[in-house]
């Protein structure tokens, strides 16, 4: 099939079907993302604790703006005359600490994975009746757990690696593995059980899938990139509309590029 065919879906008309589906019933998408909602306003709250201890632990007094301007700036003068030093300055987090946020970020990314399964089962079938804390939560179901566990831990990896060598490759993993949750959920339907070698494969399925849309998957990034920093500004209260328009959006990106490559392969 010619290329073309993969270009007929844009990141204008993902996000115009995502706004249709969030209005249709706003009440049941924020119902739906309660759970990470709430995780959101969590990470904030935690967030906010580590960086006032790591300001204290340099001396910094955020209470005085006049003193933690003149602190920040001896503390820039001494990296730039001695680089070495940057280290006592460094965030550095115990043993306990990273296993938290580690282990945050991975109930985060199961939530999200099972709000996603959710999404995609209500665009499919408008019937479908979606059971808010239970949908959410059913990434720990034993249907979902073990596979997403590994897919979860393989994709840090990935990410950690392309970052840490430079940043445009984790931009790319980000962007060729980004549908691998959902690919796996497909397959594992289809074949009605679940196996690692699935799960692994779920990352080569993943680039495929994205042949020919990474530019509208990109573009919708880009643009919640904007509304990420917007929400920043709110203290995360913007997450009670922005984290169901994002799930829904990359729900709707999914499905319409399934349904897009079925067609080109008819």
């Amino acid at each position: 099939m010619n290329n073309a065919n993969y270009n007929r879906i844009s990141a204008f008309e993902v996000r115009r079907e995502a706004h249709r589906a969030f209005r249709k019933d706003i009440k049941g998408n924020v119902a739906l993302n309660i759970v990470p909602i709430l995780l959101r306003f969590l990470a904030v709250y935690f967030g906010m604790k580590i960086y006032t201890t790591w300001m204290a632990n340099i001396n910094v007094n955020l209470a005085d703006p006049e003193q933690a301007s003149r602190r920040l700036s001896e503390i820039s003068m001494s990296m730039a005359n001695d680089p070495g030093s940057a280290s006592q300055y460094m965030l550095n987090l115990t043993p306990q600490s990273n296993v938290a946020v580690y282990a945050f970020f991975f109930f985060f990314m199961m939530v999200c994975a099972g709000v996603s399964y959710a999404l995609i089962d209500k665009l499919r079938n408008p019937d479908y009746q979606i059971n808010a804390i239970k949908d959410s939560l059913q990434a720990f179901s034993g249907r979902y757990f073990f596979p997403l566990l590994f897919i979860t831990a393989l994709l840090g990896l990935f990410l950690e690696a392309g970052f840490m060598l430079y940043v445009l490759p984790g931009i790319w993993f980000l962007v060729i593995f980004s549908q691998s949750f959902l690919v796996f959920k497909d397959d594992q339907a289809d074949q009605g059980k679940w196996s690692l070698r699935m799960a692994f494969s779920s990352f080569s399925r993943s680039t495929i899938v994205m042949r020919g849309y990474k530019w509208t998957y990109f573009s919708i990034i880009f643009e919640f990139f904007f509304w990420e920093i917007l929400n920043a500004m709110t203290h995360e209260l913007l997450s009670v509309w922005l984290q169901p328009y994002e799930q829904l959006v990359m729900a709707v990106f999914y499905k319409k590029i399934v349904e897009n490559n079925q067609q080109t392969q008819k």
